[in-house]
């Protein structure tokens, strides 16, 4: 009885054009300054609802302002990164899969070392799609690598090999941390995508 109350209130909801328009267009609250924003400053919470689109065929429209920017992704990570303990410094470059965080530490003990790689590569991992893979340095002959690759145009030829070839060197100078499942190694890389990375 309780589950047809809630199909009902679904259904009504979904045919309230004051929720979504049934061509499909979303709603976002962003649009709505008169009804939603009233104070109009950061302090609100994004709210967006999708409908499926009843035109069969018809797919989303996703459009570069959709995608994930990059720098202001960076600044965030960089921003948490520097907030935990023990770290002084952090650089990050936030590719199209991949996050690399170049820390300076304030002690160097392997215990803190590896506790500290743990929490920074949680910390991006936490800001980022779950699909990207994050690696992490406490080298600081690194860090020029990882900066460098922060100023790389991204049509440049040969960006990917430079890329993968200063991810190998993070992983084998410096602790990932823990595994992050029981499927995926330390840098959130499955199997798959490790026998990928590999080509």
């Amino acid at each position: 009885m309780i589950l047809g109350a809630c199909a009902v209130n679904e259904r009504e909801t979904a045919e309230n054009d004051g929720v979504y328009k049934k061509s499909g267009n979303t709603m976002n609250r962003d649009d709505r300054h008169d009804l939603y924003n009233r104070s109009n400053n950061d302090q609100n919470y994004g709210f967006v609802r999708e409908v499926k689109s009843p035109v069969p065929g018809k797919t989303a429209d996703i459009g570069r302002s959709d995608a994930l920017d990059r720098e202001k992704t960076a600044s965030i990570i960089s921003k948490m990164t520097v907030a935990l303990p023990n770290v002084l410094d952090s650089s990050v470059v936030v590719t199209d899969a991949e996050v690399l965080i170049s820390y300076k530490l304030s002690e160097t003990d392997s215990k803190t070392r590896f506790e500290t790689a743990d929490q920074v590569k949680k910390t991006a991992m936490s800001v980022v799609p779950r699909w990207y893979h994050v690696y992490v340095t406490d080298d600081p002959a690194l860090k020029q690598n990882v900066e460098n690759i922060g100023s790389i145009d991204p049509y440049t030829s040969n960006k990917d090999n430079t890329v993968k070839d200063t991810i190998r060197l993070m992983k084998e100078s410096s602790p990932q941390g823990r595994k992050v499942s029981e499927t995926e190694n330390e840098n959130g890389e499955s199997r798959e995508d490790r026998i990928i990375n590999s080509r």
